[in-house]
């Protein structure tokens, strides 16, 4: 047998627990089945915070544009100060290279690379054997690696050398 519901006055019966406007929905959910209602979930209780910060968001903005439209400057925002001064410092490196033509070619093919690579990469990861392949060559190489240049000292020290050796010709240039 369904509890009845409370008369269409308005009126609720002394019975009738009273229920908030956004449990409604969960108690009319568990009238039919006797259950309690579920109280609601810590994240979904602050909504008035994040009104509160959008709010302030809000008029941060109002009164930047008032004071553009004042003629006043904006009030500072760090992260826009942050972003101009690396737009500037991309700028002046941009106007120090010479061949500008060669560097967005070679931004345009790593992009591409980078792109093709990655599809190659997810279409081998598809196929059923060869990613436990390619982890167990991976891990053997490691091995290989570690046996060869780190596990000894002398091997250790040619291999810093070497290391340092080929920075050098890099830096150089």
């Amino acid at each position: 047998m369904a509890p009845t519901a409370p008369a269409a006055t308005g009126a609720a019966s002394p019975a009738a627990p009273t229920v908030a406007k956004g449990e409604a929905k969960a108690a009319a959910r568990s009238v039919g089945l006797r259950l309690p209602a579920l109280p609601p979930l810590p994240g979904l209780g602050l909504a008035a915070q994040g009104q509160t910060r959008a709010v302030s968001v809000c008029k941060l903005l109002a009164r930047n544009v008032v004071a553009m439209a004042a003629g006043e400057p904006a009030a500072p925002n760090a992260a826009n100060e942050e972003f101009t001064e690396f737009v500037n410092a991309l700028k002046q490196e941009w106007d120090r290279i010479e061949d500008k033509y060669a560097v967005t070619t070679l931004a345009v093919a790593a992009t591409l690379g980078m792109w093709s690579a990655g599809g190659v990469v997810s279409a081998i990861d598809r196929l059923p054997v060869v990613p436990g392949l390619m982890e167990a060559v991976g891990i053997g190489y490691s091995g290989w690696f570690a046996y060869r240049n780190l596990l000894f000292k002398s091997d250790r020290d040619a291999f810093f050398a070497k290391v340092r050796e080929v920075y050098e010709d890099i830096i150089s240039g």
